[in-house]
């Protein structure tokens, strides 16, 4: 039967979105999370895990250069390709299969989607799709945006956003510096994500230390950081993301003994 209340919440969910009312057995599935497998990550900056059904963003801090936020990106990818299908939004154009397979990608289940060079608001279109079509774990690659250069993107995101609430995704965004302020107000993580030096050994690059830090967050307090090494392939090694440093943790040291220290460093 039809009554005012009912009527109320239809109309509200058709101007805005099933998203935006939601019952409380749902709401109490919003605290789940998808593990990243890496501890950094898991049990410092999140609360286990990247949470399901909502946006997380990965945002370069300024100047424009190399942040991590990519290299992190798909190395997460690779990972969730491993459990289950996972799709690419490559909206930057840089994805290189040939480093996904390095980071041990199941690149039968991971799906890359390119549209049409500088049309990522189809896109992010494209990529509700497949959430919508079951799709359970979504990363986006998002290249510098000029403010004003799509005046349809933020209905875009919005309705991605609904389709990853409602399906219970998992939804990373790598973007550039400056972050579009929309995306920063549709993620419900927000880690800032800067270049702290390149890891060299016997005088080759051999990987990027990256600095994480919890900018924004709906699921946990802000202001936690650690850094995270980044190290690409080499001969007969594959590319993966560690905590760093592996052994000292650098934010710990002013809390222990320097005895402790040299011994835990050696």
């Amino acid at each position: 039967m039809s009554t005012p209340l009912s009527q109320a919440l239809a109309t509200l969910r058709r101007r805005y979105g099933d998203a935006v009312i939601q019952s409380g057995d749902t709401l109490s599935r919003t605290g789940s999370v998808w593990p990243t497998g890496l501890p950094t990550l898991d049990f410092r900056l999140t609360a286990g895990g990247l949470p399901l059904g909502r946006l997380s963003l990965l945002a370069a801090s300024p100047p424009p250069g190399a942040s991590g936020r990519l290299t992190l990106l798909q190395a997460l990818s690779a990972a969730a390709s491993r459990e289950r299908t996972a799709v690419y939004l490559d909206l930057a154009g840089s994805l290189d299969p040939g480093f996904l397979a390095d980071l041990g990608a199941d690149l039968e289940a991971l799906l890359v989607v390119r549209p049409p060079s500088g049309r990522w608001g189809e896109g992010l279109s494209m990529a509700r799709s497949l959430v919508v079509a079951g799709a359970p774990w979504l990363a986006v690659a998002l290249p510098p945006v000029a403010p004003g250069r799509d005046p349809g993107w933020e209905h875009r995101l919005t309705g991605l956003v609904e389709a990853v609430s409602a399906r219970q995704a998992v939804c990373l965004v790598a973007a550039a510096a400056p972050v579009p302020p929309a995306l920063g107000y549709a993620a419900s993580l927000t880690l800032g994500c800067e270049a702290a030096g390149w890891q060299e050994a016997h005088g080759d690059v051999v990987g990027l230390r990256t600095r994480l830090t919890v900018l924004a967050s709906k699921v946990g307090a802000p202001g936690e950081a650690a850094t995270l090494l980044l190290r690409y392939p080499r001969p007969f090694a594959t590319a993966h993301v560690v905590g760093w440093p592996a052994v000292v943790d650098l934010t710990a040291v002013v809390e222990r003994a320097p005895s402790q220290i040299a011994a835990a460093a050696g």
